[in-house]
């Protein structure tokens, strides 16, 4: 199998997930790191055995000229970069959500159709072993007909942070974006299209401390926290409720349905008929070789990349295209949250 030669822009994620994940991934390489800061580029490239470092993108695609791009930058900055990644003639691995609106999603997949790459998603919940077992119990009818979706995240993650990109609407921050697509993605697998939605998107925390230190505030323009309520083409009802602010956690993920209810809990799943909850058994997906439970789903989305760059068809990925229908969908829950009133899901 031909060494798949990878770039990775961005050092937050990028560093603490894609590039270790990279190193687990049979015929890829990666061979150089960018970052905003080249400091940062630097040493991240020594950490991981990595030939190569930049603190300009443009320049990085015109000296190594990777064959796969993977971008792992505040959203604002995606659709600039795999443009360019793509005229380069690097396949691209985006980073979710795709980008700041439909319309930037939808000329990045132009282009990656128009130009004949290999494009993808960092949809990496997919490949959670808990979310699998999920996905195939549903698919199995395990509750019968679904008709109620429930799910609740509620963590103190953002709490204590100062203030930097994700707390800014203009470069794509907040807790809509960074988690909520997730969701979204999972939802449309699960259990079908998005047709109509409300919401309330809103910051419990308005003002951040300044990351200069010095005792300076910065007012937050993204929501920390997004109450959603949604109709899917099929019928079925549901709500979503996300804090990244609060105090305590609960995450929590249920489907209704005729014959019981499925729940998602941590890594654990259950269904109930009638009397308490079973824990189901989940398989085991050969993850657990890795200590930081984030890498082992990335491993496998990018495994099936790599392996597709290289002829081999080993499973499916979230491509743009799946990024750009739910982009669709948060664009429709932005628009209900700041017009207040049901949106449409608009539709290819």
């Amino acid at each position: 199998m031909a060494s798949v030669r990878v770039a990775v822009i961005g050092t937050g994620w990028g560093g603490s997930t894609v590039l270790p994940g990279f190193r687990c991934v049979e015929g890829a390489e990666v061979v150089a790191v960018v970052s905003g800061r080249l400091e940062r580029a630097v040493a991240a490239a020594a950490e991981h055995g990595v030939a190569d470092a930049f603190d300009d993108y443009r320049a990085m695609l015109d000296a190594v000229k990777p064959d796969l791009v993977a971008i792992t930058t505040p959203p604002f900055l995606h659709r600039e970069m795999t443009l360019a990644a793509l005229a380069a003639g690097a396949h691209v691995l985006c980073e979710k959500p795709l980008a700041m609106n439909v319309a930037e999603g939808a000329d990045m997949l132009d282009a990656a159709e128009r130009l004949g790459r290999i494009h993808a998603v960092d949809f990496e919940h997919r490949f959670i072993p808990a979310r699998v077992a999920f996905s195939r119990l549903l698919a199995e009818g395990a509750v019968g007909e679904p008709y109620f979706f429930r799910m609740v995240d509620f963590s103190g993650m953002r709490r204590g942070q100062p203030y930097g990109w994700w707390f800014d609407r203009t470069r794509g921050g907040g807790v809509l974006q960074a988690t909520v697509s997730h969701q979204i993605d999972a939802i449309r697998g699960w259990l079908g299209e998005f047709d109509r939605v409300t919401a309330d998107l809103r910051s419990v925390m308005p003002e951040r401390s300044a990351a200069s230190g010095d005792g300076a505030t910065q007012r937050v323009t993204a929501d920390d926290t997004a109450l959603v309520s949604f109709r899917l083409r099929s019928g079925l009802t549901g709500c979503m409720d996300f804090c990244w602010v609060a105090r305590g956690q609960v995450r929590r993920t249920e489907v209704f349905g005729t014959e019981g209810v499925l729940i998602l809990e941590g890594t654990k799943v259950f269904r109930a008929v009638d009397g308490e909850p079973q824990e189901i058994p989940i398989e085991d997906r050969d993850q657990t070789r890795l200590d930081d439970p984030r890498i082992g789903p990335f491993v496998e989305l990018a495994q099936r990349l790599v392996d597709r760059i290289n002829g081999k068809e080993s499973g499916t990925f979230a491509t743009l295209r799946e990024g750009l229908e739910v982009q669709r969908v948060m664009d429709a829950i932005r628009q209900a949250s700041d017009e207040g009133h049901e949106v449409i899901v608009g539709r290819d």
